[in-house]
């Protein structure tokens, strides 16, 4: 019987100390950081050279790629 009283105190104990722990991370907001770090590849990289504006830029000079010929199938 002093075994059961153990565990229910060991048990209660533990769900407390989880609930206080949840709730003071709730406070500081660690929460919010994961909703911030899902957003941010939506965000615009101003200071970013973009490579791909050199490989577009030189493609340019050459003109506009032909069109494939249209087909007059009757």
């Amino acid at each position: 019987m002093d075994i059961i009283i153990a565990l229910v105190f060991v048990s209660l104990t533990l769900v407390i100390a989880g609930l206080v722990f949840f709730f003071s991370r709730l406070v500081e907001g660690d929460f919010e950081h994961g909703e911030r770090l899902s957003l941010l590849p939506l965000e615009d990289d101003d200071g970013m050279d973009n490579d791909n504006s050199d490989m577009l830029d030189s493609n340019s000079e050459n003109g506009p790629a032909a069109a494939p010929p249209a087909e007059n199938g009757g």
